[in-house]
């Protein structure tokens, strides 16, 4: 109870100290980025991130919330997180759903709204919302046939099947959000402009971004559609085996010590829109220097309205964070 205690008041405390530090516009953008509170709204937890070992690492990297996405093992419960940390957890379902489906029945189950783990889901999820059990639903993983790199993972259904938009409607019930991982093919950003269309009042965060690199297609998305938001996790060549790879060069806009100005430019044109995640999905990703490269890579060369809108306050808004 100590713990909990002292761990709530510690991150009450956190904005309120980079309040004074943001607000002066003499500080040098660099260390408003050192300092600035993040929302990390894509944090997996597993069997290697214990519920004190998560809010160690918020501690000692000034993390004011973390969660928004499920844990990467469906045996993993998020009770204990929740207990621990109360609002500074950000809890989700779906994400242990879907990969239940996907590797106990197939991939195309994942369309099916009738098989018993979406039954589950569904009998409980308003109950969930109610209980503040949950705040919305992700990752839920739909199309990653090029981007993941186990290829007995990857998969491509139809993001607007009914299960999926099952999950969109209730959300949009309970005032929650959704996060979806998809690519950027033709057909599934139909689909994601379809749900985004027809629950406008529903936060669509997507995952990494579509692990695009068509800028101008981002932007289109984000003008066209007011509740689509982009995740700019796992966008950096630290979450990739091989570094040195074409796909992790290809994919990365930011690192320890580089940011690509297209993507800055888009941010800055856009800085409603984007939000930030560490996506430490396997135990070899090194947590700390995910957080170093978005500070010292990507929020230190945005303003420093931009970089506290990204590293916190549009998730603050959007996934009406306490």
């Amino acid at each position: 109870m100590k713990l909990k205690f002292f761990i709530s008041a510690f991150l009450g405390l956190i904005p309120f100290i980079a309040f004074a530090a943001a607000d002066n516009p003499s500080q040098d953008p660099i260390k408003i980025a050192r300092t600035v509170p993040i929302a990390d709204i894509h944090r997996h937890v597993n069997k290697f991130v214990s519920p004190s070992k998560l809010a160690e690492q918020m501690k000692a990297n000034n993390i004011r919330w973390s969660g928004a996405v499920g844990p990467t093992e469906w045996q993993t419960e998020i009770d204990p997180y929740i207990e621990l940390l109360g609002n500074a957890y950000i809890p989700t379902a779906g994400q242990s759903e879907l990969t239940q489906i996907f590797f106990k029945i197939g991939p195309s189950a994942i369309e099916d709204e009738n098989n018993r783990y979406y039954r589950e889901l569904f009998s409980n999820a308003n109950e969930l919302f109610a209980n503040k059990k949950i705040k919305g639903f992700g990752e839920l993983i739909l199309n990653n046939k090029a981007s993941n790199p186990s290829p007995n993972f990857r998969r491509k259904v139809t993001i607007d099947s009914p299960p999926i938009e099952k999950m969109v409607s209730i959300a949009d019930k309970n005032g929650g959000f959704v996060q979806i991982h998809t690519e950027d093919d033709e057909d599934s950003i139909t689909q994601i402009k379809y749900l985004a269309k027809k629950y406008p009042k529903t936060p669509i965060i997507l995952s990494h971004c579509l692990l695009t690199t068509n800028t101008i297609l981002v932007s289109d998305l984000l003008t066209s559609h007011p509740n689509l938001y982009c995740d700019l996790s796992a966008r950096t060549t630290l979450h990739y085996s091989n570094p040195e790879s074409e796909n992790a060069k290809l994919r990365a806009i930011y690192g320890e010590d580089f940011a690509d100005p297209a993507w800055i430019q888009l941010i800055e044109s856009h800085p409603s829109k984007f939000m930030v995640g560490s996506d430490t999905y396997r135990y070899d990703i090194d947590f700390e220097k995910v957080i170093g490269a978005i500070r010292n890579g990507l929020l230190s060369r945005l303003k420093p309205a931009t970089m506290e809108m990204v590293a916190y306050k549009n998730a603050q808004k959007v996934l009406e964070l306490k």
